[in-house]
C-alpha cells in the first residue's frame, strides 16, 4: 500500500487515509466518515478523467445501479458526487480477499465453490429483478468477506430504462468472462451475467479458466467457437448434474442458457442434495405472508387511502387466521415507497409468500387486482381481478382473504369465516379517517400524533363502536404517555384499550397499546399482556422485543437471550434489540459474546442512522454504544444530534443519561436524570427496576443522589 494521502485529505465529509488500489478507471481509498463512526471506501476518478463526461457518467451510473440494490451479497453504496471538480463514490468497506486472489492458490473445495455460486446467484436474482445487468462479473469483482461473497464494481452496469453509454457494437466487460453476445456487441441481458457466473464456477471447481489465451482475440475466439472440456474430466467429485449445469450456463446461444438466476439457484441447491431427507411425520410449517402496499393506478387523491384501507383490512383479518403468520403493519411500512423484488422481502421479513395488488378507480367503481407470489422463485400462485362499487370493497377484502387461505391450503374454522365476512365498520367515511390516522401514527412525531387524534375523534363520532379506531386512539395516548412526556395519558390509553377489547377480544392493536403503557412502568403486567398478544400473533416483532426486555429488566437474562437471538436473526433492523443483546451476554458472564454483539450493534446502528438521518432514538442508541466503547467525542456528538432531532422523545433523554454515565460524567448524568424524572412525573421508575439494573448506569448506582431521584422523595 502507498503512503497516506497528502494532496486531498478530505472528500466531502470523508477523510482519506490510505490508497487501497488503483486501476485505469479509478482509485480506491480507505477513508473515515466524520459524521458517523465508520470506515468507508472512497472511489475517485483519476485526475485525467475528471473532465471526461463519459467517465463521470460511468461513475454516477455505478452509484445509481449499486445504490438501488439492498442485498447482503452486494456492496452498499452510500453516496456519490463531485467535490472540487473530483467525482467520487462512497461505498461500504468490505474486508477480505477478492475471489481472483483466492484462486491464485488453485481450485476451491467443492462445497466452498458451490456456496459461493449459490450466494452470488442469489444476489444476481435481486440485481436482475431491479432491471440491472452487471455486465462485468468476474473474480476480481467478488470480495470474499467473513459474511460471504460480495459483488462490487457496477461501473459498466446497464440499468433498464436508462440511456446507453457505449457505442453500438462496442464490447463492454472483461474478455475471460464476457458472453458471446457481448463480444458481438449485442445488447446484453440477465443471461450474460449468468454466463459469467458459469465461467467463475468452472474456474473455482477446476482451477482453470474455460476460455483462455494470450490476447483479447485469442480469448474471444474460444468464447465464440470452443466448448470447454467437462469439469468432471478435470477433477474428481464433480457430478453429472453439475456438469450439465455448467454446460447450460456456458451455451453459446443465450436462448439455451438459464434465463433466470432463480432457476439456476434452484438447480444449485438441488444438485448438492445427496439424498432426499426421510419423512419425519412433523406437521408442515405454518406459511408466513407479507401484504405489500397496493399500487394506486388512478390520479384521484383519495385513492391512496382506498388502497391503504384494503391492505389494512387484509393484514388485520389474515393475522387472525390460525393457520397463517402475517408480517405486521410496522414490518411492511418501510416498503411503501421502496419497491423491492419478492425474494428481497422474503429475506428481509422472513416470509414465504407476498401479496401484491393495485387499485384503479373510475367514478363510483373500483378495479382491484391482487396476486399471491411465492417468494422463493417469484412464481404466482393465485391472481384475480375484482370490479366492484366502492360500497362493496369490504366484500373484496373478504374474498381475497379466503382465496389466499385456499391457495396456501389453510383450512378456515367457522369462526374465522364469520370474522372475514364481518366489515370493521359500516361507515365508509369513518373508515377513511381511520386509515389516514394510522398512516399519521407511522410518522411517530408529536404533530402527527395530534393530527391522528383529531381524525380518530371524528371517526368515532361517526361510529362509536368501531373497535379498530378505538384501539388506534388508545395507541395515540399510549405513545404520548412515555414517548412524548405526557404521563397523564396512561390512564386514558388503558381505558380505551379495554373498550376496544370488550368489542373485539382478538384485537392485537389494543393489546399493543396496553403493552406500550406498561413498557416503562410495570414489567410484570407487560409480560401478562404480551402473552395474550403473542398467543394471537406469535411473530409480532415488537411484542417479542419487549418480552425479552421485560425478562432482562427482571433480572432473568437467560430467558431474554434466546428471544433476542431469534428475533435479531429474522429482524436485524431492530436496532434497540441489538443494543440490549450485549447486556444479556454480559449478565451471563459471556464476555467475548458481549464484545462481539456490541460491535455488531454499532454496525447495525450506523447503517440505520445512515438510512434514517433524522431518527433521534437510533442516534441516541448509537451514542450509548459508542460510549460503551470509550469513543467520547463521537458519543457526545451523536447524543447531542439526537437531542436536537427529537427534543421531546423520552427515550432519547434517557439514553443521554446513559451516555454521560458511561463516559464518567457523573454529575452531568445525575443532573440529566433529575430533569428526566420531572418530565415523567407520575410514572413509577422504582416499580420498573430496569433503571436500577441498567449496566449503563452502573456508575450512578448506590449514589445517594441517584437513590433520592429514583424514589422521588
Amino acid at each position: 500500500m502507498s503512503a497516506p494521502a497528502t494532496q486531498s485529505p478530505m472528500i466531502s465529509h470523508y477523510r482519506l487515509l490510505e490508497r487501497l488500489g488503483q486501476g485505469a478507471m479509478g482509485e480506491v481509498w480507505l477513508a473515515e466518515d466524520t459524521q458517523l463512526p465508520r470506515k468507508v471506501a472512497v472511489k475517485l476518478l483519476p485526475a485525467h478523467l475528471a473532465a471526461d463526461p463519459e467517465a463521470v457518467e460511468r461513475l454516477l451510473r455505478e452509484a445509481e445501479a449499486a445504490a438501488s440494490v439492498d442485498h447482503p451479497g452486494v456492496v452498499t453504496v452510500y453516496e456519490a458526487g463531485v467535490e472540487r471538480g473530483r467525482p467520487f463514490l462512497v461505498m461500504q468497506l468490505v474486508e477480505g480477499p477478492t475471489l481472483e486472489e483466492r484462486l491464485v492458490a488453485g481450485p476451491l473445495p467443492l462445497e466452498e465453490a458451490m456456496a459461493i455460486a449459490r450466494q452470488v446467484a442469489d444476489a444476481l436474482a435481486e440485481v436482475h429483478a431491479l432491471g440491472i445487468v452487471h455486465r462485468d462479473l468476474k473474480p476480481a469483482n467478488i470480495v470474499l468477506s467473513p459474511r460471504g461473497p460480495r459483488i462490487l464494481d457496477f461501473g459498466v452496469a446497464r440499468v433498464k430504462g436508462a440511456p446507453g453509454m457505449t457505442m453500438t457494437g462496442a464490447a463492454v466487460g472483461t474478455p475471460h468472462t464476457m458472453s458471446p453476445e457481448q463480444l458481438r456487441g449485442q445488447l446484453p441481458d440477465n443471461r450474460c451475467d449468468l454466463w459469467a457466473l458459469g465461467v467463475i464456477l468452472y474456474e473455482c471447481l477446476t482451477g482453470r479458466r474455460p476460455f483462455d489465451g494470450d490476447s483479447f482475440d485469442a480469448v474471444a475466439y474460444q468464447v465464440l467457437n470452443v466448448q470447454p472440456p467437462a469439469a468432471s474430466t478435470l477433477r474428481a467429485g464433480i457430478t453429472q448434474d453439475l456438469d450439465f449445469m455448467l454446460l447450460k450456463l456456458l451455451r453459446k446461444d443465450p436462448a439455451h442458457r438459464y434465463s433466470r438466476a432463480e432457476d439456476l439457484l434452484a438447480d444449485l441447491n438441488s444438485c448438492c442434495l445427496v439424498h432426499d431427507p426421510a419423512p419425519t411425520g412433523d406437521a408442515p410449517p405454518t406459511p408466513r405472508l407479507a401484504v405489500l402496499p397496493f399500487e394506486v393506478m388512478s390520479p384521484e387523491g383519495n385513492d391512496a387511502f382506498l388502497a391503504a384501507g384494503l391492505v389494512e383490512d387484509l393484514v388485520v383479518d389474515l393475522s387472525r387466521v390460525g393457520g397463517l403468520r402475517v408480517a405486521s403493519r410496522a414490518e411492511v411500512a418501510p416498503y411503501r415507497d421502496r419497491p423491492v423484488p419478492p425474494r428481497t422481502l422474503a429475506r428481509e421479513l422472513g416470509v414465504d409468500h407476498v401479496l401484491t395488488g393495485s387499485v384503479r378507480r373510475a367514478g363510483n367503481r373500483a378495479r382491484i387486482s391482487a396476486q399471491l407470489i411465492r417468494a422463493a422463485d417469484g412464481h404466482t400462485l393465485w391472481a384475480e381481478r375484482f370490479d366492484r362499487t366502492l360500497e362493496d370493497l369490504f366484500d373484496v377484502q373478504s374474498e381475497v382473504s379466503r382465496k389466499i387461505a385456499e391457495a396456501l391450503q389453510v383450512t378456515l374454522k367457522p369462526e374465522e369465516r364469520r370474522m372475514l365476512d364481518q366489515a370493521p365498520t359500516g361507515d365508509a367515511e369513518a373508515y377513511s379517517l381511520y386509515i389516514q390516522a394510522r398512516q399519521l401514527l407511522e410518522q411517530d412525531t408529536p404533530e402527527s400524533s395530534r393530527r391522528a387524534e383529531a381524525m380518530l375523534d371524528e371517526c368515532l363520532a361517526r361510529d362509536p363502536d368501531f373497535a379498530m379506531a378505538i384501539a388506534a386512539l388508545a395507541e395515540v395516548y399510549a405513545r404520548r404517555a412515555w414517548q412524548f412526556r405526557d404521563a397523564g395519558a396512561s390512564k386514558r390509553a388503558l381505558e380505551l384499550a379495554e373498550q376496544a377489547l370488550a368489542r373485539d377480544p382478538s384485537l392485537v392493536d389494543a393489546l399493543y397499546a396496553q403493552s406500550t403503557v406498561y413498557y416503562m412502568q410495570d414489567p410484570g403486567k407487560l409480560l401478562e399482556t404480551l402473552k395474550r398478544l403473542l398467543a394471537l400473533d406469535p411473530d409480532h416483532p415488537k411484542a417479542l422485543e419487549w418480552a425479552a426486555f421485560s425478562y432482562l429488566s427482571l433480572g432473568e437474562p437467560e430467558r431474554a437471550l434466546p428471544i433476542y437471538e431469534r428475533l435479531l436473526e429474522r429482524h436485524p433492523e431492530l436496532y434497540a434489540a441489538a443494543t440490549f443483546l450485549p447486556s444479556c451476554y454480559a449478565a451471563l458472564g459471556r464476555t467475548e459474546d458481549a464484545a462481539r454483539a456490541g460491535r455488531q450493534a454499532r454496525e447495525r446502528l450506523v447503517e440505520y442512522v445512515w438510512g434514517n438521518p433524522r431518527a433521534g432514538h437510533a442516534r441516541s442508541m448509537l451514542a450509548v454504544s459508542l460510549a460503551r466503547n470509550g469513543d467520547t467525542h463521537q458519543a457526545l456528538q451523536q447524543s447531542e444530534w439526537a437531542l436536537q432531532s427529537s427534543p421531546e422523545d423520552v427515550r432519547v433523554a434517557y439514553n443521554r443519561i446513559c451516555t454521560l454515565a458511561l463516559l464518567g460524567e457523573k454529575d452531568a448524568a445525575l443532573d440529566a436524570l433529575e430533569r428526566f424524572n420531572r418530565w415523567l412525573d407520575g410514572i413509577n421508575l422504582q416499580g420498573h427496576d430496569w433503571i436500577g439494573r441498567d449496566p449503563d448506569l452502573a456508575a450512578l448506582h448506590g449514589d445517594p443522589r441517584f437513590e433520592q431521584i429514583v424514589r422521588k422523595d
